[in-house]
């Protein structure tokens, strides 16, 4: 990962938040990153109640404060867990406790200190449209405004040795693979785009577009910087073998994806993915250069 200079994690004081807040600092360590993490508080219905009766010795504003203070002292805490289990010591970390709408917090932070990227906790293995912190996550995504990393319950990074990317063999992704190619050009391994074929519908189509990647990209592929895959059958079972088949550390996909249905209440190909990942997955912002080569690329193609 080349770019990478500012990190920014949310937490919600949970197991999840613990683990991507590990991962983020462990990610800050080893690219010399500045990590920032954040918290959005809700004072407890019982504080806000007593505050609102004036009950007992409770003043305006004391439910927000407390949670703040009490906020701010678990995540130090934390931090200090993580620095000794990490074998680092005192770790530095930019703490920002605020309290607000959690999504819309999180990534205007994320604008407002320019962060590469906001790392959350998930928890794999549940629905995605019903689980809070996937929820927390998709609404995050929707603000487009910082890349969102999730990293899933129980996964635990050494290093990154390679990336993979999920892609539709479409000339619009151009760009997009270019970039992963300069991100991946610090890792061990060329990044590995691959396209999921359920079923195995289509598949003569696919492998015909996958040549002509593979022409377009072919000096790319000469250095063994990238490789183009088909992976046929179950999403469930292609998601779980992603680092154990292909050694792949870190997945990404675009936001604006026809599979990957933002807007929908449920789209199946991210339920999938998100339920049952094991491996990171980066869901990439889509950038206003982005947003005009995709709007071309259809107004093209309604042209002929």
């Amino acid at each position: 990962m080349k770019h990478i200079n500012k990190i920014l994690v949310a937490s919600e004081l949970n197991q999840e938040s613990y683990e991507a807040l590990m991962y983020g600092i462990t990610l800050g360590l080893m690219y010399d990153a500045e990590v920032s993490c954040i918290h959005v508080v809700k004072p407890s219905p019982i504080d806000i109640i007593k505050e609102t009766l004036r009950i007992g010795s409770a003043k305006y504003g004391d439910a927000l404060k407390n949670a703040k203070e009490e906020s701010q002292e678990i995540l130090t805490h934390i931090i200090d867990v993580i620095g000794r289990e990490l074998g680092v010591g005192e770790v530095d970390i930019n703490l920002k406790i605020v309290s607000g709408n959690l999504s819309n917090c999180i990534m205007d932070h994320a604008e407002q200190i320019n962060a590469d990227m906001v790392i959350i906790g998930t928890e794999s293995g549940s629905r995605f449209s019903r689980t809070p912190h996937t929820n927390l996550a998709l609404n995050m995504i929707k603000l487009e405004k910082a890349n969102v990393l999730l990293v899933p319950s129980g996964f635990r990074m050494e290093r990154i040795e390679a990336y993979g990317a999920f892609i539709n063999f479409e000339s619009e992704e151009i760009d997009f693979i270019n970039k992963l190619i300069k991100h991946a050009r610090n890792t061990d391994k060329g990044v590995k785009l691959i396209h999921v074929l359920e079923g195995g519908k289509g598949l003569d189509k696919a492998k015909e577009y996958l040549r002509s990647f593979e022409r377009l990209f072919a000096q790319e592929k000469a250095k063994g910087e990238i490789e183009f895959i088909i992976e046929t059958g179950n999403v469930k079972e292609v998601v779980n073998s992603l680092h154990q088949k292909h050694g792949i550390d870190l997945m990404v996909i675009r936001a604006y994806r026809r599979h990957w249905g933002l807007y929908t209440s449920s789209s199946e190909f991210s339920d999938e993915v998100i339920r049952n990942i094991k491996t990171p997955l980066m869901v990439w912002k889509t950038s206003r250069k982005d947003k005009r080569a995709i709007l071309n690329h259809r107004l093209q193609a309604l042209e002929v």
